[in-house]
């Protein structure tokens, strides 16, 4: 994202909530990200998005490149 939306313009988890074990999921991927690119194990992520559908159970890769303009 090149700039945040404006306050007040998107709902936040405190106004829409979050399903309990979500953030435990993602929170466990992204430990397994860090322990193969620490170890050199795997294909870890680079250059992919993880898109996790947990009311319909699935998975989706996206690939993304990086923005030239972006700093980071």
């Amino acid at each position: 994202m090149p700039s945040p939306p404006a306050p007040g313009s998107v709902l936040g988890c405190a106004e829409t909530g979050v399903l309990g074990v979500v953030p435990g999921v993602i929170g466990t991927l992204q430990a397994v990200e860090a322990v193969k690119i620490i170890l050199g194990f795997g294909t870890p992520l680079i250059g992919r998005l993880l898109f996790y559908d947990a009311l319909g159970s699935s998975f989706d890769l996206f690939e993304v490149s990086k923005d030239p303009r972006c700093p980071a």
